[in-house]
């Protein structure tokens, strides 16, 4: 099986942004055995992407394109794959006839997958975090089945310690030459990929069994999830078991936390979520001051956090702030329970587009931290 991989974005042709996009995939399908031929970057262009995508069909098995999938008239993938493909459109639902949906959101923000094509077509959002999610969940077993590969594979899900770390801690491990470990990272998250070859499904899954406990075993709470488990889905279901309500409030940081939890189904037993954007409107809707130039941020953030919790009655209050230092943004934490406030303060030199995930993994590691310690 031969596969085509169409990056699709206009920054991703500016010579300061990395596709770590095409670099996921291409590991992806090399552990699949999928041949990779071509690799082809297109900015945001109808025409352009229509060309390269009739192009990339006739020449590969299987293409996956990353990127382009939004909604309005920047949603130039489907446009495009519709022209390509003849393959009509819904205007109403942005679905194409046909085509087999990924993921459990909406189909307007999702992947698909078109099938009896000259070739087979996948397509994945940019996201980073979503495109590796619905590539490690769906994509990948599907395309496993369709190349016949005797192989299984198992996702242990990490948070709150770094790959480094990770690495070290499992180097004196020596998997069989039928095994491989590898290790992706992606805002504050890091997954272990176990993969194992055999010669029947009961062999594979003997093999992941047990590698998978040996791994367990080391790290611990570290490894907070597998397969399809998402850390967001993981803490609501601990929320639920305990019976603790928290109320969410986002400082500049573009309400990141918020929709991410919105769009996986926060309930609102679960979680109250605080429209707000500014330190300003947080003091406005508490009636506290804002915090005047020479008072310490960080304590009246504390207090905030406090007063939020008493004000909206519930066990747990979590304020995420984005705060700008002369060495960069630094990301603040804070979680005011009965017991206190518990504070994780982290500084980040990365790219601007990133940072938002970033405090969204560290509020939710934050929160996860402390309900593990506080069963």
């Amino acid at each position: 099986m031969k596969a085509e991989i169409v990056s699709i974005g206009t920054r991703l042709l500016m010579s300061d942004v990395l596709d770590t996009n095409t670099a996921y995939i291409s590991r992806s399908l090399q552990e699949l055995g999928v041949e990779l031929i071509y690799k082809v970057t297109v900015g945001d262009n109808l025409e352009h992407l229509t060309d390269a995508l009739r192009t990339a069909l006739t020449r590969a098995d299987v293409v996956l394109t990353t990127g382009g999938i939004s909604e309005g008239p920047n949603d130039f993938t489907r446009q495009a794959v519709a022209t390509a493909t003849n393959i009509w459109l819904n205007p109403e639902t942005q679905e194409l006839e046909g085509s087999i949906v990924l993921g459990k959101t909406s189909p307007r923000h999702t992947g698909f997958i078109l099938e009896n094509l000259p070739g087979l077509l996948i397509c994945l959002p940019g996201n980073r975090r979503e495109m590796a999610y619905l590539l490690e969940t769906e994509v990948s077993p599907y395309l496993r089945m369709k190349a016949n590969v005797k192989s299984g594979v198992c996702i242990l899900r990490t948070v709150g310690v770094m790959e480094s770390s990770l690495r070290q801690q499992l180097a004196d491990l020596r998997p069989s030459s039928n095994q491989w470990i590898g290790f992706d990272s992606y805002a504050g998250q890091t997954n272990i990929r176990l993969r194992v070859m055999g010669e029947s499904e009961a062999e594979i899954q003997m093999q992941l069994a047990h590698l998978r406990q040996t791994i367990l075993d080391r790290l611990g709470n570290h490894v907070f999830g597998q397969d399809q488990d998402r850390l967001e889905t993981v803490i609501l279901a601990m929320l639920a078991r305990k019976r603790y309500r928290v109320v969410v409030a986002e400082c500049h940081t573009d309400r990141a936390l918020s929709r991410l939890l919105k769009q996986n189904g926060a309930a609102s037993e679960q979680v109250a979520l605080v429209s707000l954007n500014t330190e300003n409107d947080l003091a406005t809707l508490l009636g506290i001051r804002p915090p005047a130039a020479d008072q310490a941020l960080t304590h009246w953030c504390r207090q905030a956090a406090e007063v939020l919790m008493v004000k909206t009655a519930v066990n747990l209050s979590l304020l995420v702030y984005n705060h700008m230092t002369p060495g960069g943004v630094q990301i603040s934490v804070y979680l005011a329970s009965g017991q206190g406030v518990s504070v994780t303060q982290r500084s980040f030199g990365g790219h601007p587009e990133n940072i938002n995930q970033w405090a969204s993994t560290l509020g939710l590691a934050h929160l996860h931290r402390w309900l593990l310690v506080h069963a």
